[in-house]
């Protein structure tokens, strides 16, 4: 099962949309041969009923149809052909209709068609061409309505139509068939000769054996081609190619919709990709199947767990993730022992979920544990080392810890450009959180270009309209602010604010991040009325989301106070700060804190 990573504190996701060749949505590639497989060139094909017309065949045999806007894989259609530099006729499909593959990869996106010069006398001998006209015989003589029995005349217009479709004689085509059916070997050929020469009963018993064989065949080959498509986008997912990872793990859904891991797989892809509301639902049936297939307690179990509570802390739905985390870790603690990173991994994305909710010191407990565990297993450089080092490095930074947050931070960034390479997404976070501590030590200088490269990295990788885009949008903008680069940072405040909107949701923490931040920068340019709606807003987001007495609501009621003083309303300045400090005592005295 595939496992979540976490890198950094930002919680960047990590999606690519490059990388591996894909095929044009919408055109399908043919490859034309005759009967002995030798490559046709010069063949003009169509699409029936779409207009489009493909370029003539090349020396290979192949050339390509654009087909209609419409056509979706899976679906069929029907060729034509336009024309050629002999008189051809289809062999195979006999019915010319082939169905529509994958768009996703060049390699599997074509279709083979097997044409033949018509009245060549070869087609009499050759079992591909023969089966393609007897099948064709017996469509047109299967019956078309309820209880109709077609004559011995219709039946033999049947075959003349069919034999003069491929520029034979009746009589020929007849014998060719007949004597074909006494060396046929493979029960569906078996079976349609027999329901040609109108033995229904062994035509029935042979049809019957070729439709299991073949629905064999096919199982096998489904799993075959699910097996294929699940690993290629662990690969992919391996490399930070999360969009074409995200490609394959819904490939292997459609052959596999019911299987709780591949659920669980195109989950993680679609969140990887920013499409929460999409994720959500998929988690939840994985987790149903599994448990109904494997027990509660089984790891399997408790990776869909990690991966749905992890969506939800991603949408600030504490008490509900927090809860599926503890399960999870009770699980894998009793199922893979208290020192299995897998522990160690649910310890991190715990921790992960109560720095978001202010609670450091249960977190610092947590990473620590976490960390002593990853950096006791095999190959410690593992990328789940370099997330918790990360996060426990921003932890440090949150409490004004700068001395003990930047070597981790740098010890993170320098195993990631080794292990994962300069351009990986998960290096990107690195640099991010790195310049983030920068930032608040005052070292501008050092951390202006961290962010840049940070952010060159994710659009590439991530896609421009991506979260984790948004949030170095926002550090950015913030860095430019405090450079005093006002008309650079603006743009990229406004930016961030639009993606997070867009991605996440109007009332998401994120979102009420970036609109305190905008608000600061109007502030220090002296537009407090601008100022004033982005403040109460993101205030409000804040109050809503993460609780009324989180740490970023102490800010927030900081930052608007300070706003209604310049406004010269003293009076409610004074009642928001008033509160500000009831809520700091409350979290400065002993027990439970939210």
């Amino acid at each position: 099962m595939t496992s979540r990573r976490k890198y950094g504190v930002s919680t960047i996701c990590l999606l690519v949309c490059c990388g591996l060749a894909r095929a044009e949505d919408g055109k399908l590639t043919v490859q034309v041969s005759d009967p002995k497989g030798r490559p046709i060139p010069g063949v003009v094909l169509s699409a029936k009923g779409d207009g489009s017309v493909s370029p003539p065949t090349e020396k290979g045999g192949r050339t390509h149809i654009r087909l209609s806007g419409e056509t979706r894989p899976n679906s069929e259609v029907t060729l034509v052909v336009v024309r050629a530099p002999k008189d051809l006729v289809f062999v195979s499909p006999w019915d010319a209709r082939v169905r529509v593959p994958p768009f996703e990869n060049e390699s599997q996106n074509f279709v083979s068609l097997v044409l033949a010069q018509r009245g060549d006398r070869m087609l009499l001998e050759d079992p591909i061409a023969l089966q393609a006209m007897v099948a064709r015989i017996n469509a047109a003589n299967a019956p078309k309505t309820v209880g109709e029995k077609l004559t011995d005349e219709q039946r033999r217009k049947a075959l003349e139509e069919q034999a003069k479709a491929y520029g034979l004689e009746p009589d020929e085509v007849d014998k060719a068939i007949r004597g074909w059916a006494k060396i046929a070997k493979d029960p569906y050929e078996i079976g349609l000769a027999a329901l040609y020469e109108r033995n229904y009963p062994k035509a029935t018993e042979e049809l019957s054996k070729s439709l299991e064989i073949r629905e064999r065949e096919l199982e096998k080959k489904q799993s075959e081609v699910a097996d294929n498509a699940k690993f290629l986008g662990d690969s992919l997912l391996e490399q930070g190619r999360y969009g074409e990872a995200l490609a394959a793990y819904k490939r292997a859904q459609v052959l596999r919709p019911d299987d709780p891991l591949t659920l669980n797989d195109l989950g993680l892809g679609l969140e990887l990709c920013g499409k929460y509301g999409e994720a959500e639902p998929l988690y939840e049936r994985a987790l149903a199947l599994r448990e109904t297939e494997v027990g509660s307690d089984h790891p399997d179990v408790a990776a869909i767990l990690s991966n749905l509570a992890a969506l939800l802390k991603g949408e600030a739905k504490y008490a509900e993730a927090e809860a599926l985390y503890k399960r999870a870790l009770a699980i894998r603690g009793k199922a893979l022992g208290l020192d299995h990173p897998d522990v160690a991994t649910t310890l991190n994305n715990l921790a992960l979920l109560y720095t978001a909710q202010g609670k450091y010191a249960e977190a610092e407990a947590l990473y620590r544990r976490a960390l002593g565990i990853f950096e006791k297993a095999p190959g410690r450089n593992r990328p789940q080392t370099t997330a918790c080092i990360n996060n426990l490095a921003a932890l440090y930074q949150h409490q004004g810890k700068y001395g003990e947050a930047e070597p981790l931070f740098r010890r993170a960034l320098e195993i990631d450009e080794e292990v994962q390479g300069r351009d990986h997404p998960g290096t990107a976070a690195d640099m991010n959180n790195l310049a983030e501590l920068y930032y608040s030590e005052g070292k501008y200088a050092d951390a202006e270009p961290l962010l840049e490269r940070a952010l060159g990295v994710l659009e590439k990788a991530l896609g421009p309209d991506h979260p984790d885009v948004a949030t170095t949008l926002n550090n950015l903008a913030e860095l430019y602010s405090a450079e005093g680069k006002g008309a650079e940072a603006e743009p990229l405040y406004r930016r961030a604010l639009e993606i997070g909107e867009k991605a996440l949701g109007a009332d998401h923490p994120q979102v009420a991040t970036s609109l305190n931040n905008l608000a600061g920068f109007y502030y220090r340019q002296g537009k407090y009325t601008e100022a004033e709606p982005l403040y109460k807003r993101a205030l409000s987001i804040w109050e809503k989301t993460l609780g009324p007495d989180h740490p970023n609501v102490v800010a927030g009621l900081a930052n608007y106070a300070q706003l209604l003083r310049k406004l010269n309303r003293e009076d409610e300045a004074v009642k928001l700060e008033d509160r500000a400090k009831a809520i700091e005592l409350k979290r400065s005295q002993p027990g439970p804190k939210n």
